[in-house]
């Protein structure tokens, strides 16, 4: 080894001598801590690699680096019941929901599980016969299993009288003349397998072939009042007025029971027929201007404008006037698994309402409407609480269709009522509607 070798191997020795007499401290000498690297606690026993010692004359020793090691954390295990996970894709956009599945959340955005529904609707509307209807109209196979759960025993009492009229006596439930007590219930109904489950054709079978269950759950409060109060200028309504606005502002969906009927009446080619000339709007425009109110006073308005769902109910689909004009239309379709008639469209129906008769109210209707509700949050609907005389033998004869027969001047049912669409307006209240 020559000179210049051995002034290399010095140069160290002497910069620790220096820095031994100095005091100061290398730069490197944090390097020379033991490090701890991120993750669980090491095994016992740590493998130490020493760091080679200068064995020169005047070298300071050093302390040997001790280096832990880590064991990585253990893979969580993955169900086989999890969902897949999603490819990625360079250019991967969300997902866009269908029209009726937009209309649906708004829906059920609008109406949450636990809130209430406020029936809507003007004198002899037909509301305590729809309330009636839906007692039985849960128990149809097409909506699914469904059962119906009052929450007391009033609420229990009210409804077995309205199906017990309705489905024993075959009668038609009396008008309400006062102030229900609120009837609260919970509807609880297995959709799986039906047009109205929320997962359709994207569900998962199982391997023993059996579809897993898709139970939904809501609670519904609804407070049948008398229709004379829906009329504000009335002794009833102005009584009663201030209540059933608190009512509908508290709601999250509103059922407006549309009697359609009431256009002939009233303002049909022979109209009116009896001593009752007020119009659908008098039973409407004045109670959502305050509604409106109540909403704005609350500060709860959507925008421009109310935060509301509404079920319009085409009401009396059975009503000969009612169907006649449907079916000049052509309007109307048999169903083939019941044998009834349905409307094919039910705003079109509504529009073809407000368009017959121009000089009523169903126009006023139809704009404050469009004015106040959100359009994903309005479904119109068809309905009918007695349905249709089916044949047995025969099947649906449009020259004989009406269930409703006088008898000894009370109308009684040929045949136990078999409700069209009853169902369906609560359903979108919730956020349902048919798939494909």
């Amino acid at each position: 080894m020559n000179d210049q070798d051995e002034t290399k191997d010095a140069q160290p020795q002497n910069g620790a001598r220096r820095r031994a007499e100095t005091g100061k401290k290398s730069p490197y000498a944090v390097f020379d801590q033991p490090v701890a690297l991120p993750g669980p606690p090491a095994a016992p026993g740590p493998a130490v690699f020493p760091v080679q010692e200068d064995t020169g004359a005047d070298a300071v020793e050093q302390q040997p680096v001790h280096l832990q090691r880590t064991v990585p954390a253990p893979r969580p295990e993955r169900s086989r019941d999890a969902a897949p996970r999603p490819e990625r894709t360079r250019d991967a956009e969300p997902p866009v929901a269908a029209p009726e599945d937009a209309a649906a959340a708004a829906a059920a955005e609008g109406t949450a599980a636990g809130s209430s529904i406020t029936l809507w609707g003007g004198i002899g509307s037909g509301k305590s016969t729809l309330l009636a209807a839906l007692t039985r109209a849960v128990l149809d196979p097409q909506y699914g299993a469904w059962n119906v759960f009052p929450e007391d025993h009033v609420s229990k009492q009210y409804l077995n009288d309205l199906a017990h009229t309705f489905y024993r006596e075959r009668v038609f439930p009396s008008a309400t003349q006062e102030v229900q007590r609120p009837i609260q219930l919970t509807l609880v109904g297995d959709v799986s397998g039906t047009p109205y489950s929320t997962k359709g054709a994207r569900r998962r079978w199982r391997r023993s072939g059996t579809v897993p269950p898709e139970v939904l759950e809501f609670r519904v409060t609804l407070r049948d009042m008398p229709g004379e109060a829906f009329d504000l200028r009335t002794d009833m309504g102005a009584l009663l007025g201030p209540k059933l606005i608190a009512d509908l502002a508290d709601s999250r969906g509103m059922v407006y029971v549309l009697d359609a009927a009431r256009e002939w009446r009233v303002n049909g080619e022979n109209g009116p027929v009896d001593d009752d000339e007020r119009q659908s709007a008098d039973f409407f425009t004045e109670v959502l201007d305050g509604v409106a109110t109540e909403v704005a006073i609350r500060k709860r308005r959507d925008g421009h404008r109310l935060p509301h769902s509404i079920a319009v109910c085409l009401a009396k689909f059975d009503d000969e006037e009612v169907f006649r004009f449907a079916c000049e239309t052509a309007n109307v379709r048999l169903n083939p698994r019941t044998g009834q008639p349905e409307a094919i469209d039910a705003k079109q129906l509504f529009d073809d309402l407000c368009d017959r008769f121009p000089h009523g109210s169903l126009g006023e209707v139809r704009t404050q409407i469009e004015r106040y509700f959100v359009p994903e949050r309005v479904g119109y609907f068809v309905c009918s609480a007695v349905g249709f005389w089916v044949n047995p033998e025969h099947g649906f004869d449009f020259d004989n269709p009406s269930l409703v027969n006088p008898v000894e001047n009370k109308v009684r049912f040929a045949a136990p009522p078999r409700p069209v669409n009853v169902m369906e307006p609560f359903l979108f209240l919730r956020g349902l509607s048919q798939r494909g």
